[in-house]
């Protein structure tokens, strides 16, 4: 089974990808039960087999399932390997019906389109070179599961593969983020960000580009994202998603920027600017954290993460305060609302980050370093919880 995080294919004959894209752009729901599966290419129909899948995110209570129904057909002019996404569970049975649907009738949309297009290039071939078969693959994963642990966000994204001869393919990515309630909802970046969510990301994607400019395109420089704009939400941050040659070449695959989504974590609660901090298992001297501007509440980062089992090292040259311990690395730069983690403890190497933005950038109070607290659920994976007492940090 391919590794969906790794599709990054070569467009080839951009005609077809970009017919069947518009095929997988289309409506975001559709009405009313789907077709039968129908393939313009000859021989005997495929079948259409229930087959249960392991979920990306591991099922808690109260969490919508993801499994699919395996459509594959081979002939001389097309191969077809399409494991169409079906979802369980939700509360809301009939907005689950109707999602189902159009999951199928988007598949069945770009199968018809390749099988069409095969068909014709194949009678149109003349024999002057062998024919390829074209090809078409469907592959889904679950980023969210719609359970309380996960916010009631259920997300997922869709992977279509399609191939038109050549050296390569061209993948199209579609992204699923629902509201699980007994009434759902589609959720959209403006929920997510606020009325000023376009700003509010493209300052984010233009500066992560900033940091790697030969990754991207610069004859067409990034200006905003679309109004339509492809996202997933994993553990309270934001991935927005752009398709293959959007943004960058080839080699690029498909960018990724994650910002952290406001009030995903734990609630605030009032007053918590006046509580001791507890960090593992231990209540941390000295530690008080004050509010900053729009309600982000920022603590100390050196007592906490020492407190966690990190190490912290200033690297002159690039300004950047590193937090680490055996097998994992982030770093800060004062002043600057972008975070990054990193596997690994190699702090001059970019590869492999992650990057965020948290509500606020690092600031220094009385020669004290801080960061706001979601720095160590998002960035560091630690857990956060409040009591009358104390707010305390473990991991």
């Amino acid at each position: 089974m391919m590794n969906n995080r790794n599709l990054t294919y070569t467009r080839s004959r951009k005609h077809t990808v970009k017919t069947a894209a518009a095929a997988l752009m289309g409506t975001a729901l559709l009405f009313g039960a789907a077709a039968p599966f129908a393939f313009a290419a000859e021989g005997d129909a495929p079948t259409a087999v229930p087959i249960a899948v392991a979920a990306s995110v591991q099922p808690h209570a109260g969490a919508a399932q993801l499994a699919f129904r395996s459509v594959q057909q081979t002939t001389d002019q097309l191969e077809t390997d399409m494991q169409i996404p079906v979802i369980s569970g939700m509360k809301d049975k009939a907005y689950q019906n109707t999602l189902n649907a159009n999951l199928a009738a988007r598949a069945q949309a770009a199968a018809d389109d390749i099988a069409k297009q095969a068909k014709t290039d194949y009678d149109a071939d003349n024999g002057s070179y062998p024919f390829r078969a074209y090809g078409i693959t469907v592959r889904s994963e679950l980023l969210s599961d719609g359970s309380a642990s996960a916010g009631g966000i259920l997300s997922f994204r869709v992977y279509t593969y399609i191939y038109t001869g050549g050296a390569h393919g061209g993948t199209i990515v579609t992204t699923y983020n629902i509201r699980n309630a007994e009434h759902a909802s589609p959720i959209k970046l403006k929920d997510l960000f606020g009325s000023d969510y376009k700003n509010v990301i493209n300052r984010a994607v233009k500066a992560e580009i900033a940091k790697r400019p030969d990754d991207f395109f610069l004859s067409t420089p990034f200006k905003s994202i679309a109004d339509d704009q492809s996202f997933v939400i994993q553990d309270g941050v934001a991935y927005v998603i752009f398709q293959q040659y959007e943004i960058a070449p080839y080699a690029a695959g498909m960018p990724e920027f994650a910002l952290a989504v406001p009030g995903f974590g734990a609630a605030v609660p009032a007053g918590a600017d006046k509580l001791p901090i507890a960090a593992g298992g231990k209540t941390v001297a000295g530690a008080h954290p004050y509010t900053a501007r729009g309600g982000v509440l920022m603590v100390p980062l050196r007592p906490i993460a020492e407190a966690l089992g990190y190490k912290l090292s200033y690297v002159a040259s690039t300004h950047k305060t590193f937090v680490s311990r055996p097998g994992e690395s982030a770093f800060i730069v004062n002043g600057s609302n972008r975070y990054a983690s990193a596997k690994g403890n190699n702090h001059a190497s970019s590869g492999g980050q992650a990057s965020f933005a948290l509500g606020a950038a690092p600031a220094v109070q009385g020669g004290t370093q801080y960061v706001p607290i979601d720095f160590f659920t998002t960035v560091l994976g630690a857990d956060v919880s409040y009591t009358k007492q104390a707010i305390s940090i473990s991991k």
